[in-house]
């Protein structure tokens, strides 16, 4: 069985302006797996809109993803996915393509 490419990658500067997850063409078979590293200033919410909130709109609120923690959000489309943070500028979160 031939072994299928692995698509990783990170996303700095996360800050409480929304910003494209990742700019790939690429399909997800299952989803996309992201993790905020444990160093993260403030919560990175995770939304399929460049109009996601973070804590603050019950319609456009994105999912949060705290410090340490790994969510696998089940889409086809992993370009279209963004994220904001409650505070700061320095976020960051790695992702991989599954």
């Amino acid at each position: 069985m031939a072994t299928r490419q692995i698509w990783t990658g990170r996303k700095s500067s996360i800050g409480t302006s929304a910003v494209a997850v990742m700019a790939t063409g690429v399909k997800a078979r299952r989803g996309v797996q992201i993790t905020a590293p444990a160093d993260n200033g403030s919560t990175v919410y995770i939304g399929n809109s460049s109009s996601v909130t973070a804590d603050d709109a019950d319609g456009t609120d994105g999912y949060p993803v705290i410090a340490g923690e790994t969510v696998v959000i089940p889409t086809r489309n992993p370009d279209l996915l963004y994220a904001i943070a409650e505070s700061g500028s320095d976020n960051k979160v790695w992702w991989m393509i599954i």
